[in-house]
């Protein structure tokens, strides 16, 4: 266990950065796309008074 590798090394790849953080915007988005249009089924068909 002496010759572990580090989980991150100090020079970060930046393709390695970028791609990441594109994949979890793009998730994000489309879960907030998706969330919103149930939203807005639950609104209309739930009658709040």
């Amino acid at each position: 266990m002496a010759d572990q590798k580090p989980l991150f090394k100090a020079p970060y790849d930046i393709k390695d950065v970028s791609a990441l953080f594109a994949i979890v915007a793009f998730v994000l988005i489309i879960t907030a796309i998706v969330g919103n249009n149930l939203f807005g089924l639950f609104q209309e068909n739930v009658n709040f008074g």
